[in-house]
This record gives structure tokens, C-alpha cells and sequence, in this order.
């Protein structure tokens, strides 16, 4: 398959991500900007609440379910607005009409979208080489095989898809990235991986980029440098989107991220230390809990992340109350009330901190490097020995002085401090409990933390841009010319300067971010997961295995991916299942099929009439219980019934 063949399953896949989210925005008033940032967050929590609710009342998930759910969300929201919506007309106070922008806003616009967008899209299709390519890293086998279960079972619910087994008992993992991409591949019948690819190339790329403008925007408002900065920086950063594509590989995470410039960016306007133009308190409160759902079913360690980071804005409005409350701009008691405001904010974000968390045994990973290294990688934005993006860096740098020479947007260098001190923590800090304290969240793993450095370290190098564009206009030769001249200067000036940011930022840093990525889906003779040869055969295995068969596997060697890829059940679907009883002696014991009748009671009991074979190495060095290839070429009761070089496929004869 072509990435031209593969152009209407991105179309299909912007649309389900977008237009559910923006039908519900609109009916709850959102407009301009924040309408088309609150989009995608939204359609998640519509997608990922869908799920849960079509699986309470035995429905299985599909694009009518989302389509049913999204026109029950919308007349809720229609009928709570009512009442305003009449009585402001009644009062002559409609809302004004939407009329077309400016010129030069609406080339911005056009242009700060357009740019990123394109940049991160080749740069996505470099990555994925193939559309059906697949992430050869250990995560992977899970996620691919959860979309499966999706379309076969129609149980899209989070509360239940974290076995993958229909009849196993339930277990919660947060499901809206499946869910989503389970949507595109059910309405485009393309294969699991184009799927997850097209998705993945939306999210990072449009959705990424609209959050981050809108997040850019609370502090530069709504003029041209605005899209056009932050467009041009917005593909510029090697931690984001490009990171989560190589470790893990994270895909829920890489979800959440995507959209959490929306939430914080809300979190801003809710207590109204962005600026104009933004949505009334009351909007912004109302969206935040309509997406928090999602946010939180996309990933739960990025729900906290918001948490956590949402206390810059809240500080700034605490501190900006006191001080009025000290000039006599308002009285003390409002101001007693933003600190018991803040207050319980903080208690009850500890007490969820607690919570919301993996276990210790599950947080294991440690500390990389000094304090200082993670410092200075923190600010420079080339977390974990990744090159330095330097335009980035001087840009950051630049936007740190300008937020104090300005005095405006102090909000967002706290999150950007924030994102820094998880960041030097997890990476560099001891191994104990304080540590545990602050990262365990994310399993005390840096790459999750580094993952989040560009969030805010983008509008901030934005905001740098912005500035030393305004120091060029600012000087004596421009400012000594007529008006017209200026504004010539100042377009000549700004398209230079866009354009030499827009070739420079794509430096070795995303170069290298780019190829550390897509050596991890290179199908080769010797890949981490499938090779060619196993790949191959999986593709064969449905003219051999009977719709309901299942297959004995060992799924740290890819052989549990016959289930996505092959669309056949396997014992083992993900590379952390756990056998049961029957699984155990099947696996175990199979080379004494021929005179063991318990084999061929399990045998019987599972339906599992097929062995795949895909040798003794195994993902992140990892070993299974499974019998060897010497074995099982030499087992009576075997048959070979396929094989692709080393790969093989066997039918078991001896249980009848």
C-alpha cells in the first residue's frame, strides 16, 4: 500500500478526530480559535465514554454508537444554553455574526497551520517508511492486538480491554487511542497498521499543532506572529511529537499529549490570566469538564500531569488577587477566598496524587544522569542525550527574558518550570521516595517527562520569536519611515525571519529525532519484533487457519501479532499475558503431544490446533516458556503446514 492509496483513510481519520468534538464545541458556544483547538479533546471524551457506555448496554462500538452519543451530548448542551441563548435575544444582546478576518490574519492563520502540518507529515510517513509498517517495540503487540479485540468483541470499554479475553475477568486500561483508531479501520477496512499509522499522523501533526497554537495564543493573542511562530516551531522540537514514536511505543501517551496544550491553555482562561480574546469563565470551566473524560481515558498519568501543571495559572490569579486585594482594587474577603480556592485545589490534587499512580514495582525505572546535564537539557529542549535544538534553545532562552520584560504571561514559564524540575527529578534525582513522590506518576520514567519539555517550551520560544520581531521593527532606520514603508519593512522583515526559523529549526536534532524513530519500524531480516519472513507468513496464516481457530504462541517473539495482523486468536495476545492452567500445560508440555494426554486435553479445551514458531529471540531480551524450534521440527503429531524462511506455521494432528 502507497501513502498516496492511504490519503482517504487520513481524510477519514481527521474527520472522526475532529467533527464530533467540533459539533459538541459549537453547541456549547465555543467559538474562532478555541472551537477548533477544543475539537479533538472532545471528540476523545466522546469516543472514550461512547466505548464504555455501548459496552454497558451490550452495543457493540461503531461510528453509529459515536454519531448517537455525540447527538445526545449536543441536545443536552443545546437545551442547558437555551434559556441564556433566549433571554439575550430577548435583551437584544445576540451573539454578533461571524465575519471573515482580515487579510493578513487569515493568510497567517493559513499559513501557521499549513507548514507544521506538512512538515510533521512527510516527516511521520519518513518514520513509518510503509503505511503497514508496524512499531517494533514490546509495547506494540498489546496495542495492536487491543484494536483487534475492538472490532471482534464491538467492546471498546476501558474498563474491560485490559486482558484482551472476552471471558477473562476485567481489568481497566485507558482505551481512547484504540477506540479512535478501531473507528478509522472499521470505516476504511484497511489493514491494523495503516490505520494506527493514519491516526498517528493526525494526532501529530493537526491536532498537535492546533493545541499548541491555542496554548501559544494565551499569551501572544490571536494576530498573525502568533500562528506563524508558533506554526514554525511547532515540528521544530525532537522530544515532541517525535519521541513517543520511538520509546515504548507510548501511543495512549503520545494521545494525551497532544492535546494537553487545550486543557492548560483552558485552565488559563478559566481564571482569566490569558488574553483576549477567550471564552467566558464559565465556557472554559464547562469545556474543561467535558474533556476531562477523555484526557483521562487517553492516559491517566497525563490527567495528573494537567493537574499538576494547571497550578501556574492558579498561583497567577492567587497572586494577582492578593495584590489587588493590597491596592485596593478588591476587597479582602474575595481575596481570602482565592486562597481557600487554591487551597483545596492543592489538597485535592494531593490527595489524587496518591492515587492516580502505578505501583512501585511497576516504577523501576532509574535515574540517567546528573543534575546538571538534566538541568541544562531541560532548558535547551535536547532531553536524554538527544542533539540540542539551538534555534529552539536561543528562542526558549529569548522567550524567558521577554515574559519578564513584558509582564505578561508569567503562568506559562511556571508549567515550563514545572515540566523542567519533573524532568531533572526523574532523570536525575536519587532513586528513593522523594523521587517516587514527584514521578512515580509516570513510572519514574524520564522518557514520559521529556516527552512533555516542548508543551510549553513551544509558545515560550514563541513568545521569543514574537519578541525579537518586534525589537527589529522597534529599531531607529524602520521606525524613521512612513507608515507604509514600515508596514512593507515589517512584512519583508516577518516573511525572512519566518522562513529562515521555519529551514533552521529543522536542523540534526529533528533529523535525528526522525531516524531514531523510524529505525524502530524498519521490517528487515533481523527486526525487533517481526522480520520479513514473519511477517510474510502471518500475512499467509488465514489460508491455513480456520476463522476459529486459535493458535499456541509465544507473543515475546511476534507470534501473538497473528491476531492483529492475521485477524486468528492466539493463547498469549499480549507479550505480559498470563497463562492460564490449560495455556500452561499446552505450552509446556507440547512436545509430548503424541503420549500425553493432558497436551491433547488442553488441546481440545483452548481449540488450539496451530503452533507458530518464530525462534528463540524475543523482544527487549526477554524469555518465555515455550518450546524450541529443534523441538517442535521434531515432534510427532506436528505438521508443517507453512513456513517462510525460519518461520513456521504447525497444525497440531495427534489430538484427531
Amino acid at each position: 500500500m502507497t501513502w498516496l492509496q492511504t490519503v482517504p483513510t487520513i481524510l477519514v481519520a481527521v474527520l472522526i478526530i475532529f467533527v464530533p468534538g467540533a459539533l459538541l464545541a459549537r453547541c456549547l458556544g465555543t467559538r474562532g480559535l478555541a472551537w477548533a483547538a477544543t475539537a479533538a479533546p472532545l471528540t476523545v471524551s466522546l469516543v472514550s465514554v461512547g466505548a464504555i457506555l455501548a459496552q454497558k448496554v451490550h452495543v457493540r462500538w461503531s461510528l453509529g454508537v459515536l454519531a448517537v452519543v455525540t447527538i445526545v451530548a449536543c441536545a443536552i448542551a443545546v437545551a442547558a444554553r437555551l434559556p441564556l441563548i433566549l433571554r439575550r435575544r430577548r435583551e437584544g444582546r445576540g451573539g454578533a455574526p461571524w465575519t471573515w478576518p482580515p487579510l493578513p490574519l487569515a493568510l497567517s492563520v493559513a499559513a501557521g497551520f499549513a507548514v507544521p502540518v506538512l512538515i510533521l507529515g512527510i516527516r511521520f510517513a519518513k518514520i513509518f517508511i510503509n503505511p503497514a509498517n508496524i512499531s517494533q517495540t514490546y509495547d506494540n503487540v498489546f496495542h495492536l492486538n487491543a484494536i483487534r479485540f475492538i472490532l471482534n468483541t464491538g467492546n471498546g470499554s476501558s474498563l474491560n480491554i485490559g486482558t484482551l479475553d472476552p471471558v477473562s475477568p476485567s481489568m481497566f486500561y485507558p482505551a481512547a487511542w484504540h477506540d479512535l483508531v478501531a473507528l478509522v479501520v472499521g470505516a476504511t477496512t484497511v489493514p491494523i497498521p495503516v490505520g494506527v499509522n493514519a491516526v498517528n499522523m493526525v494526532l501529530g501533526a493537526l491536532v498537535w499543532t492546533t493545541s499548541s497554537i491555542y496554548l501559544a495564543s494565551r499569551v501572544l493573542g490571536t494576530r498573525p506572529a502568533t500562528f506563524l511562530a508558533t506554526g514554525a516551531l511547532a515540528a521544530a522540537f525532537g522530544a515532541f511529537p517525535y519521541l513517543l514514536m520511538e520509546f515504548g511505543v507510548l501511543y495512549p501517551n503520545f494521545l494525551a499529549l497532544t492535546v494537553l496544550p487545550v486543557f492548560v491553555a483552558l485552565a488559563a482562561d478559566l481564571v482569566k490570566v490569558s488574553v483576549e480574546p477567550r471564552p467566558g469563565p464559565v465556557l472554559a470551566a464547562v469545556l474543561i469538564a467535558a474533556g476531562l473524560p477523555g484526557l483521562a481515558l487517553a492516559h491517566p498519568s497525563v490527567l495528573m500531569a494537567f493537574g499538576v501543571f494547571a497550578l501556574a495559572p492558579l498561583v497567577a490569579w492567587l497572586v494577582l488577587r492578593v495584590r489587588d486585594a493590597v491596592r485596593g482594587q478588591l476587597a479582602w474577603p474575595w481575596a481570602a477566598g482565592a486562597v481557600v480556592v487554591v487551597a483545596a485545589y492543592v489538597v485535592t490534587l494531593n490527595y489524587m496524587w496518591g492515587v492516580v499512580r502505578p505501583s512501585k514495582a511497576a516504577s523501576f525505572w532509574p535515574p540517567v544522569q546528573t543534575i546538571s546535564q538534566a538541568f541544562g537539557e531541560a532548558l535547551t529542549n535536547g532531553p536524554l542525550g538527544r542533539p540540542t535544538p539551538w534555534l529552539v534553545a536561543a528562542l526558549t532562552l529569548v522567550g524567558i527574558y521577554a515574559v519578564f520584560r513584558r509582564r505578561r504571561g508569567y503562568w506559562l514559564l511556571g508549567a515550563f518550570a514545572i515540566s523542567c524540575f519533573l524532568f531533572i527529578v526523574v532523570s536525575a534525582f536519587a532513586k528513593d521516595d522523594l523521587r517516587n513522590f514527584f514521578t512515580g506518576v509516570w513510572y519514574n520514567d524520564s522518557y514520559r517527562l521529556a516527552a512533555m519539555l516542548p508543551v510549553f517550551a513551544l509558545p515560550v520560544a514563541a513568545v521569543g520569536a514574537q519578541w525579537l520581531f518586534g525589537l527589529a521593527m522597534a529599531t531607529k532606520p524602520i521606525t524613521a519611515l512612513q507608515p507604509v514603508g514600515r508596514r512593507r519593512v515589517a512584512l519583508a522583515v516577518g516573511a525572512v525571519g519566518w522562513v529562515a526559523v521555519i529551514v533552521l529549526a529543522q536542523g540534526y536534532a529533528v533529523a535525528s529525532a526522525q531516524g531514531k524513530a523510524r529505525a524502530q519500524y524498519a521490517l528487515t531480516s533481523d527486526s525487533a519484533l517481526l522480520t520479513t519472513d514473519e511477517n510474510t507468513l502471518l500475512l499467509r496464516v488465514p489460508e491455513h487457519v480456520p476463522t476459529n481457530g486459535i493458535i499456541v504462541d509465544n507473543p515475546g517473539t511476534g507470534g501473538a501479532l497473528a491476531y492483529a495482523l492475521a485477524n486468528r486468536r492466539v493463547v498469549l495476545p499480549a507479550v505480559s499475558s498470563s497463562p492460564g492452567p490449560d495455556d500452561q500445560t499446552l505450552i509446556q508440555h507440547l512436545p509430548s503431544v503424541n503420549h500425553d494426554p493432558a497436551v491433547c486435553a488442553a488441546v481440545k479445551a483452548l481449540g488450539s490446533f496451530y503452533v507458530l514458531d518464530f525462534g528463540p529471540r524475543e523482544i527487549n531480551g526477554m524469555h518465555h516458556t515455550f518450546p524450541t524450534s529443534e523441538q517442535l521440527a521434531t515432534t510427532p503429531g506436528l505438521e508443517l503446514v507453512d513456513h517462510e524462511g525460519a518461520a513456521k506455521l504447525y497444525r497440531i494432528t495427534a489430538c484427531g
